[in-house]
């Protein structure tokens, strides 16, 4: 039974990962790549007229930001593992729980981040903002531990690229059914994503919104299982 000192004790430590995480991709450049890349998006929507804004918006945040840990997994894992930094680092009291949310919500605070500057500075999205930014936190957290799953068996960056382009076209796939059957369609993650941000808040249903949460989150801890099997499986117990 946990007491109280080992909950807070596991919150510390996850606390400093995350801190060291997004330090670390600080000074890999990852936040000055999404600055410029914020910078040309704004611009961009600024040149766009304000009614279709919004849907241009929606479309950039599902096709980047809300996608930002699949896309830069791979060099982090990596690069850890060319370091040797991974079989080192769960000798110590480091849980690969820890270490695989602290991943996952570094690179969510990026999407997050990121997302606010595409989104609001415009003002695209600034009428849907609940929506837009729980849309891309779950998003990102999803995608975060579908690309630590492939990273963990991946040996070189064109074997994480190809991982992810066959995972991009299994979780993209869905999204042909939203334009057809978009309540049946809820049921994938990228259908979930993408109601939320496509659709006014104001107009949006709290239990509509509640099954897309809700799909998300299944979706997560999925995808946090797959993570979690293919590290034991590729690196921990290799």
């Amino acid at each position: 039974m946990k007491t109280p000192n080992s909950q807070i004790s596991n919150t510390s430590k996850l606390l400093t990962l995350i801190k060291f995480d997004v330090k670390s991709q600080i000074r890999q450049g990852f936040y000055l790549v999404y600055a410029l890349v914020s910078l040309l998006y704004i611009i961009i929507l600024f040149n766009i007229p304000f009614p279709a804004r919004s849907s241009v918006t929606a479309y950039l945040i599902l096709s980047d930001t809300s996608i930002i840990g699949i896309t830069f997994m791979g060099a982090l894992v990596l690069l850890e593992k060319q370091q040797n930094t991974l079989q080192s680092l769960f000798v110590t009291p480091v849980k690969l729980s820890q270490y695989l949310w602290s991943k996952a919500i570094s690179l969510t605070l990026l999407a997050l981040l990121a997302s606010v500057l595409i989104a609001f500075i415009p003002g695209g999205l600034s009428h849907n903002w609940p929506l837009t930014l729980v849309a891309v936190g779950l998003s990102s957290l999803f995608f975060s531990f579908v690309g630590l799953g492939i990273s963990a068996g991946a040996q070189s960056l064109n074997d994480y690229l190809a991982g992810i382009m066959l995972g991009g076209l299994i979780a993209g796939a869905p999204l042909v059914l939203f334009f057809y059957a978009p309540l049946v369609s809820l049921v994938f993650p990228i259908n979930n994503v993408t109601d939320l941000l496509f659709t006014n808040s104001l107009s949006f249903s709290q239990a509509r919104t509640a099954v897309n949460c809700t799909f998300l989150v299944i979706w997560i801890l999925l995808a946090y299982r797959y993570a979690t099997r293919q590290f034991n499986k590729h690196i921990i117990n290799k």
